[in-house]
Order: C-alpha cells, then sequence, then structure tokens
C-alpha cells in the first residue's frame, strides 16, 4: 500500500469534505488531490527526476502537505528543514541531501537561507512569498495537467529524509519509505478513540518535525479536516478548537501549559468540541493533568517514538490516564505500551534482555523502523542491529508490559519539545578561541521542562560574559539550542578514559527532582 493512493481515495469517496484549511483557506478533497497532480507534473517540467532530493524551508501553510504528496506521486522524496537552523547548519543539510530545490517560505525565511552558502548552488529555488530574479514564484508551479503522473511507486520508496542531530553532532538524514509511513498509519489506528472522516486535526507542531508530518499525513489518509496554524498560538489554538464540531490535536506538555496559563478567561471557553489531546516529547505531571482534563473533559494519550522510528511505537492511553487519576500515579512516569507491529525490549551491556525492573537499554524492532541513515551505511548498521534498533534510551519495562525511561543513554536534552544533542552544542563552543573545555547538560527549566546548560574551562585571561557567549552561539546555532545559562569552572569532570561524567555535572540541579523523559 502506498500514503498517497489513500488519499487519492478519499478525493473519490469524499470529495467534498475539507482535508486542508489554513489562514482561512478550505481545500476540499477533490481539490487537494488536483493540486497535488498538478503540482507533481510541474515538478517534473523542470527536470526533476525520481529520486531528486526537494528541500522545503517553511512553516505550516497549505502548500507543505501539498508538497509532500506531490513528491510521493512523482517519484521525489521532501527534505523538510528546521526554519530555526542557523545558516551554517542550514548549509550543511542542503550540500548533504544534494538538494536539486529549495522552496522556501516567506520573506523573512527567504533572508535566512540567502546567507547560506549552499543556497547559492542549488539549481531551483522557488518562494511562497516575493519573487525575483534567483527565487521563482511557487505558484508557478502547478501545471496546467492534472492528470495522476505516470510514476509507479514501491513500498520501499523513499518519500522523507529528516535529519537529526546525533553525539557526533553532525545532522543524519533519516530515511522513511511508504513501508514506515503506511505502517505507522496502521498502529496509530488503535489508539483510542480512533480518528472519523470530516473530524478536525489541528496541527500547530510545525511540519519539520516528524510527529508533525507524520501526524497531519496520517490524518489526511482518515479522511480527515487538518487545521494547519503557522505558528503556535494558545489563544489561536484554543479558538480553532470551540469553533470546530470535532477535534484533535497534538502538542508537547509546554504547550499544554501555555494554554493555561495565557489565555485568559480560559475557564470560560467550550471544550465539548475537543475530543483528544496527544502529547509526546515528555510525560506530563499528574497536577498539570488533573488541571488539563478538568478544563479540557477530554481524552489524553502520550505518544512515544523517534525520527528514526517515523512515528510513535508507544502509547500511552486514554485509559492508563483514568487509571493514574485514579491512584496509578506511576503510569504517569510511563511511556506507555507497545502499539500492534511494535516489539521492545530492555538490554544490558552485552545485549542481553533483562528482567522486568531492570534498567537497561531500550531497542525496538517495527516496521515502522527508518530505511537507514542516507549515505552513511555504517551508522546504520550501529543503530538497527539484527531488525532491533537502539534507541539510545536507558529505561525498564514493569509486569504489565508499559515502559519507563530513566536517562538518555546519549544525553539527548528536550526543551519545549525540541531535541537538542549537548556534542551538536559543544561542538561550536569549542570553536570559541577562549573555550579549552566545555560540556553541555540538560537542567530543569519551569517553562520548557529542560534547557541547556554550558559548562566552560576558560582560558586564563579570558573576560568573556554570558552575553558574550549567547551571541557567539546564536550565529552558530538555532535559537533554540543556544544555552542561556553558563557555568565557569576550573576542571570538568571525567573518568580515567577521558569521558566527561555528564552525570556528576547533573546531579546538583536534578537533586529532588525527577527527571523523566518519553
Amino acid at each position: 500500500m502506498l500514503l498517497h493512493k489513500m488519499i487519492e481515495f478519499n478525493a473519490i469517496e469524499h470529495p467534498t469534505v475539507t482535508a486542508l484549511r489554513s489562514d482561512g483557506v478550505n481545500q476540499n478533497y477533490a481539490d487537494f488531490d488536483r493540486a497535488c497532480n498538478q503540482l507533481a507534473n510541474g515538478l517534473a517540467s523542470i527536470g526533476l527526476k525520481p529520486g531528486a532530493r526537494v528541500a522545503i524551508l517553511a512553516k505550516n501553510t497549505l502548500a507543505y502537505p501539498q508538497l509532500a504528496i506531490a513528491c510521493m506521486k512523482a517519484g521525489f522524496t521532501l527534505v523538510p528543514l528546521n526554519f530555526r537552523l542557523a545558516p551554517a547548519e542550514l548549509s550543511y543539510i542542503l550540500e548533504d541531501s544534494k538538494a536539486e530545490m529549495l522552496v522556501c517560505g516567506d520573506d523573512e525565511l527567504r533572508s535566512g537561507a540567502d546567507r547560506s552558502e549552499a543556497v547559492k548552488h542549488i539549481q531551483h529555488c522557488y518562494t511562497l512569498a516575493t519573487s525575483d530574479d534567483k527565487w521563482q514564484d511557487f505558484a508557478t508551479l502547478y501545471a496546467d495537467d492534472d492528470t495522476r503522473p505516470d510514476f509507479h511507486a514501491s513500498t520501499d520508496t523513499i518519500v522523507s529524509q529528516l535529519y537529526t542531530s546525533g553525539t557526533t553532532g553532525y545532522p543524519k538524514g533519516v530515511l522513511i519509505g511508504h513501508q514506515q509511513m503506511v505502517s505507522g498509519y496502521i498502529m496509530t489506528n488503535h489508539i483510542s478513540p480512533r480518528v472519523q472522516v470530516a473530524h478536525t486535526g489541528l496541527m500547530s507542531l510545525p511540519l519539520f518535525h516528524v510527529a508533525g508530518l507524520a501526524a497531519t499525513l496520517f490524518w489526511l489518509c482518515s479522511g480527515m479536516t487538518v487545521e494547519l496554524m503557522e505558528d503556535f498560538n494558545p489563544v489561536a489554538v484554543v479558538e480553532a478548537i470551540c469553533a470546530s464540531e470535532k477535534c484533535d490535536t497534538v502538542l508537547v506538555p509546554a504547550m499544554i501549559q501555555a494554554i493555561m496559563a495565557f489565555v485568559p478567561n480560559i475557564q470560560d471557553y467550550d471544550f465539548s468540541p475537543l475530543q483528544r489531546i496527544t502529547y509526546g516529547a515528555s510525560p506530563i505531571s499528574l497536577d498539570i493533568l488533573e488541571k488539563a482534563i478538568a478544563l479540557f473533559k477530554c481524552n489524553f494519550v502520550q505518544g512515544f517514538g523517534m525520527t528514526e522510528l517515523s512515528c510513535m511505537v508507544l502509547a500511552l492511553q486514554a485509559e492508563d490516564h483514568r487509571r493514574a487519576l485514579k491512584g496509578e500515579e506511576h503510569l504517569l512516569r510511563s511511556c506507555g505500551r507497545p502499539l500492534p507491529g511494535a516489539e521492545l525490549k530492555v538490554v544490558d551491556e552485552d545485549g542481553q534482555e533483562v528482567a522486568p525492573g531492570t534498567t537497561g537499554e531500550l531497542l525496538v524492532r517495527s516496521p515502522t523502523t527508518m530505511a537507514g541513515y542516507w549515505q552513511l551505511p555504517e551508522k546504520t548498521a550501529e543503530t538497527v542491529v539484527d531488525g532491533w534498533l537502539h534507541t539510545g534510551d536507558a529505561g525498564y519495562v514493569d509486569e504489565e508490559g508499559y515502559f519507563y525511561i530513566r536517562d538518555r543513554v546519549k544525553d539527548m536534552i528536550v526543551s519545549g519539545g525540541e531535541n537538542i544533542y549537548p556534542a551538536e552544542v559543544e561542538n561550536a563552543l569549542f570553536s570559541h578561541p577562549d573555550i579549552q573545555d566545555v560540556a553541555v547538560i540538560g537542567i530543569p527549566d519551569s517553562k520548557y521542562g529542560e534547557t541547556p546548560l554550558a559548562v566552560c574551562v576558560m582560558t586564563a585571561d579570558s573576560q568573556v560574559s554570558d552575553a558574550d557567549l549567547i551571541e557567539f552561539c546564536r550565529e552558530r546555532l538555532a535559537g533554540y539550542k543556544t544555552p542561556r545559562r553558563y557555568e565557569f569552572v576550573e576542571e570538568i569532570p571525567r573518568n580515567p578514559s577521558g569521558k566527561v561524567l555528564k552525570r556528576v555535572l547533573r546531579e546538583p540541579y536534578w537533586e529532588g527532582v525527577e527527571r523523566r523523559v518519553g
């Protein structure tokens, strides 16, 4: 089965149902499928061949899912770009992906792209905003020919290449094909309550995130109306929910907190249309959950996944949350049980499965597991061994089959739903002439859950301040990766082999605070 075929089916069976809504514009399934055909034919007409990489640097807009489906129809691979990336980070990904085309969103994003060296070498540059000699008008790509392209994809055809950082500090392209996406769609259909045709799926997560892209595509496969929000705005989210008839949404806990904290007279809104909130990136505290359920009066589901898994593979279902509220609070520390088709186990350092309650590394075997890392066969072989993906998360499973994450083997920081890899930040800071040694750790943050702290050893005569280092990082890293806090020490603790003892660095900050991730 191919993902876009399900959307073509909806165009036949539910032609008048609204498929997409964004900024006051509605597009039904018949028109959506027709636009995707036109765009696919337009992309082929400029010389792109099957397998070509098409990058997009844009916020959520109608053109985003249209481009995703058009690429599937014509055999191109979509490369979603994080619009928060610094020009140097953007250049690396564009060069690594060998993107032949770049679609850019508003003028501000285009201005940022122009500062990237790699953009100068991309043959086809299109903009959703103001065109000029360099940037052509994206609207001109919609060909008059609205017939389905004569391309026959297989389940192995790669549909997206999403970039994720790693312990080396260099982004890796995660290859996701039809097999992974369709398997994810089937698996997530077992989350209760199930979605329905014409129900609204409210998407305020950016589509460059695997969670945002997967949920949007899965909702379209189900015949739902996907309402895309350009940015997360608590008031706009609340108003959209209340204006719908039936609604599902995907949020991170920080967004849920923001809605409850920053929407005036929040208690006066009627949230009866809201059927389910699916959240991820981090678990939710009992206090926030109790307040949220009392306010929204809907089902809550937590999902656990990662880019290399295409979508969620574990779910803490709505009934599990109700059990937690009735006294089984420990369930909120869990990231759930496997969805149908996914297998999980916990192993020790020798790769042997351990007994329930024993901490080890979490391994996943799932039909949603990536096809591999782009042009990194050795790294792929290290990550997926005998079909089992090594997540890098340390945790345990209980007697009921619920999985619990205790820490991240790879020290990843999750800040406001964004993944931050310390090695990437450390690489940037090491380029500062006054820094002799540095280690980046995650510390508690009331707003974002975690925030990066840079522990630095400076040269003897250094006069560099926190503000100087913040400005230095902003030139090299996305804003959310830039540490706002710095600690200056004489020496960073290391073990005899020279490895930084990050657990020792974290302990003073996390004492009395439970570090839970999911």
